[in-house]
């Protein structure tokens, strides 16, 4: 059986990795992350009825822990400068 692990340190980890990536880097992270959830969700409907508690258990966590790194990874970003792209000056000529 394989050991879970604590809750807490998955997010801590979680985090630091968030906290060293570029800003470009986690924009496609995040986008990436929200593809893969698509597929978690379809797996998790996709889960035939008489599917064992453990094939559902598994399912179900990777859902969770996709929807905690996209989350932690969009606080991540919204703690950062909005990159500003300088103004064109426009000539009346």
């Amino acid at each position: 059986m394989t050991a879970v692990t604590p809750l807490g340190r998955v997010i801590t980890e979680i985090q630091c990795a968030a906290a060293d990536t570029s800003t470009g880097d986690l924009r496609a992270d995040i986008e990436v992350g929200l593809q893969v959830l698509d597929a978690a969700i379809a797996d998790l409907h996709a889960l035939r009825p008489e599917a064992d508690v453990i094939e559902r258990i598994s399912a179900n966590a990777d859902v969770m822990e996709t929807v905690i790194t996209i989350a932690l990874y969009v606080r991540e970003l919204a703690t950062r400068p909005v990159d500003l792209i300088p103004p064109v000056p426009i000539s009346s000529n």
